[in-house]
């Protein structure tokens, strides 16, 4: 598996950002996993903010989404975002697309089209990227604690598989920063016992919980294999000053992750 922490942060244009090594090199692939950094939302969004959901002026995140668009080169109507309803639908875009149903109320997209831009918002759910080097064919995935209780992950690569000819062997997996299980307590009401390994009780019917290790556990059981995996192991709760985190602040923005296939 492939670790990235601080050190793997870039800056374009006062702009924060990771980016996966591998995926550069692919040529295909245009990707990043953004921080709260480098745009023009006031607080308690400041200041890269991406949602007009959560309170914040719609005027500041559509000039934080043309700022994007204008950073990574391409056109702000190429980005597609979701109405993320923490459920498991996913939207299959199959190119060339022309329109789109509306409100998008999906938590994962999969798409063939060059020049669509799938666009995942979190502040401490997961942003997962999957891409099937031989078929060029890619998804995004919004996986909080109810769509990793839906496997959503695993759906998405059974639907690569049906709908393209996906193969596990051919997939490369992305993982972005997400709030880690130093940070992320529930209780019985909401736990589910097949996440045992990978959560620490607390002894009063509660427990710590990794939603990054469960994924890439569902994601193993598909037969994707360590070195498939690359992972930005960054707690959004810990780093509140780089990433939002609803746990923390209550009222708080999104970061963007998003991913285009480039012709």
């Amino acid at each position: 598996m492939n670790v990235l922490d601080y050190s793997a942060l870039k800056t374009k244009n006062n702009l924060s950002y990771f980016e996966i090594p591998e995926w550069i090199e692919l040529g295909w692939i245009r990707h990043a996993f953004l921080t709260r950094q480098g745009g023009v939302s006031l607080p308690p969004y400041e200041s890269f903010n991406l949602s007009d959901r959560n309170g914040d002026r719609g005027e500041n995140a559509s000039k934080n989404k043309n700022l994007v668009a204008t950073i990574f080169g391409f056109d702000p109507r190429q980005l597609i975002l979701l109405d993320q309803m923490q459920q498991d639908k996913i939207l299959l875009l199959r190119g060339p697309i022309i329109t789109l149903p509306s409100p998008l109320e999906y938590d994962a997209l999969i798409t063939n089209s060059p020049n669509t831009f799938l666009g995942i918002l979190t502040a401490d759910c997961l942003p997962i990227f999957v891409a099937d080097q031989k078929k060029r064919v890619i998804a995004a995935v919004h996986a909080g604690r109810q769509g990793t209780a839906l496997h959503i992950t695993e759906k998405v690569l059974k639907k690569m598989e049906v709908e393209f000819g996906c193969l596990t062997r051919n997939l490369l997996i992305s993982i972005g920063p997400s709030i880690g299980s130093c940070c992320y307590e529930i209780d019985e009401k909401v736990f589910h016992s097949e996440w045992e390994p990978f959560s620490i009780s607390r002894g009063t019917r509660k427990w710590m919980v990794d939603l990054a290790q469960i994924n890439m556990a569902q994601l193993k059981g598909e037969g994707v294999k360590e070195e498939q995996i690359s992972w930005i192991n960054l707690c959004t709760h810990c780093n509140s000053d780089l990433f939002f985190s609803y746990r923390k602040e209550g009222i708080t923005g999104r970061q963007l992750s998003f991913i285009g296939i480039v012709e």
